[in-house]
This record gives structure tokens, sequence and C-alpha cells, in this order.
């Protein structure tokens, strides 16, 4: 299981490597954006995770989240 709220301990939020694998592939749309929460909190870990593994820029990061954070955030208004 993949903690997707690693710091969360009231709502904690898991999925097997394969949900999180399909969530993170997920791109019909455009990988920025989620239609679940879950695909959302996927792909936010795994910008996280390239970007501590040096895969990708710290400013790159902060570009592809902000899109993703704003773009989600934006489709509940």
């Amino acid at each position: 299981m993949i903690s997707l709220t690693p710091y969360s301990r009231e709502n904690p939020v898991k999925v097997s490597l394969e949900d999180y694998e399909k969530l993170v592939h997920m791109n019909e749309k455009g990988w920025s954006h989620c239609d679940s929460k879950e695909e959302y909190l996927a792909k936010l870990h795994y910008l996280r995770e390239g970007c501590a593994q040096g895969k990708i820029t710290e400013s790159d990061f902060h570009e592809r989240e902000e899109k993703m954070v704003v773009g989600y955030w934006n489709r509940g208004s």
C-alpha cells in the first residue's frame, strides 16, 4: 500500500501499488487534470517523489504542482 497522505493521522488515504500506477498514468485530458481526490493525491505524490529523487527540478516541480492544485481546486468552484 502507498500512503498518499503520509502526514495525515486522522484521514489517511492509501492505495495499492496497482491502483497508484493506474491513477498516475491517467492523462486523457492532460496529465494535470484529475477527476478524483485519489488521482489528485497520487499525482501530487508522484511529483513530490520525482523532485525528491532529482528527476525534475524544483522550479519544474513548483510549476506542475501549481497547475494541478489550481486546476483541481477550481473544479470544486
